[in-house]
């Protein structure tokens, strides 16, 4: 190849690699995050709607309600509808079922609008024959073999912890937001699980969020990390979301610990809340484009201390895998841009300002959007 030819052809590469990342992170001059300006008008009291369908259908939205259990039998069961509207609309249910031996199974599978059904007026997603269906109180979620291989859950959830959110569970900069609500932060679990079409009854622990938003993920945050979990009575979750550099670059810290009397602290923002991490990731991902951590450590002014890390992995979703549009993954995969979803089983201390300190386990996940 002459020269001419090999600098026409590294021109077209770098062209097409910057495009690319152009139209994953989206433009430069977006509204930043500001702290004081976040949504706080609802109140405390969370109502049935919040956990129905908060989207109207517009592009760029995406919803989704998720579901994890810590089973007596030390096995951990996760389940999560997702609905995303974009030039094409996607639907699908994700589940993930790993035992203690190690034995795993793990599938995505996408649905047809024609399918489903949503209600505004509380949670009420139905996927074919999947139903998530709830009112902060109690939950029905049923998986449908048929769907998943001899796979399927038909469960009831009991909350044990009144719904949460922070503020509006709200975070927005300028007309984009990302909204969560934790809609069961802690809840029992009975009814049965189906495994390679064999039907066992189950009980455990469980915990219930939804999530909605406007616009991409990647365009308001690089990465977070998220727990949820149990120490001995308490009810604990602990997160740190980091907006883009084009958002401002802040890190948005976070602790919720309560107990079956109510909320014994929360912190939320940037008011006397801070962390750290260790345990670089070396070995999940593919390029390594930025550095990821399986260990959080959330301190307060307050003199409440949280030590959260990961030990097992559960799952490593890359995630352009997921998105159902043919090429996709491929048209990235000489970008440096990598997105992926890490779960892990995990393991968390709590210190109090008593200087008591307690041991539990629970979920951490990791997204990182880069």
């Amino acid at each position: 190849m002459n020269s001419t030819k090999l600098n026409f052809t590294l021109f077209i590469l770098i062209f097409f690699l910057i495009s690319c990342s152009r139209m994953y992170l989206g433009k430069k001059d977006y509204p930043d995050f500001n702290p004081e300006l976040q949504s706080n008008q609802l109140g405390a009291t969370v109502l049935p709607y919040e956990d129905g369908l908060r989207t109207t259908g517009k592009s760029k939205e995406y919803e989704w309600w998720y579901f994890d259990a810590k089973l007596d039998d030390g096995s951990i069961a996760v389940v999560y509808f997702w609905k995303i509207n974009a030039i094409k609309d996607i639907y699908y249910i994700g589940v993930n079922y790993n035992k203690p031996d190690g034995t795993e199974y793990k599938k995505i599978k996408f649905f047809k609008s024609k399918d489903t059904f949503f209600s505004k007026d509380s949670c009420n997603v139905q996927y074919k024959n999947n139903v998530f269906i709830g009112n902060l109180e109690n939950y029905k979620i049923k998986i449908d073999p048929k769907d998943f291989d001899g796979f399927g859950l038909d469960i009831n959830l009991y909350s044990k912890i009144s719904p949460y959110r922070p503020q509006d569970g709200i975070i927005n900069a300028g007309k984009d937001y990302f909204a969560w609500l934790a809609a069961v932060p802690n809840g029992h679990v009975s009814g049965t699980l189906t495994f390679k079409n064999e039907q066992n009854k189950i009980t455990g622990n469980g915990y219930h969020d939804h999530n909605w938003g406007n616009i991409e993920l990647q365009k308001l945050f690089d990465n977070w990390l998220w727990f949820r979990g149990t120490v001995d009575q308490y009810t604990i979750i602990g997160y740190e979301l980091n907006t883009s550099s084009s958002r401002g670059g802040y890190s948005i810290p976070g602790i919720f610990i309560a107990d079956s009397t109510g909320i014994i602290y929360e912190n939320y923002g940037q008011n006397g809340i801070f962390t750290s991490k260790e345990n670089l990731i070396t070995n999940l991902y593919k390029k390594n484009n930025e550095p990821l951590f399986s260990k959080l450590k959330i301190i307060t002014t307050d003199d409440f201390y949280l030590e959260i890390e990961g030990t097992d992995v559960i799952e490593n979703l890359y995630l352009f895998d997921v998105n159902n549009i043919p090429l996709l993954p491929n048209l990235f995969q000489f970008s440096n841009i990598d997105p992926y979803y890490t779960r892990y089983k995990s393991k968390v201390i709590l210190q109090l300002p008593d200087e008591m300190r307690y041991e539990g386990e629970g979920v951490l996940e990791i997204m990182d959007l880069k």
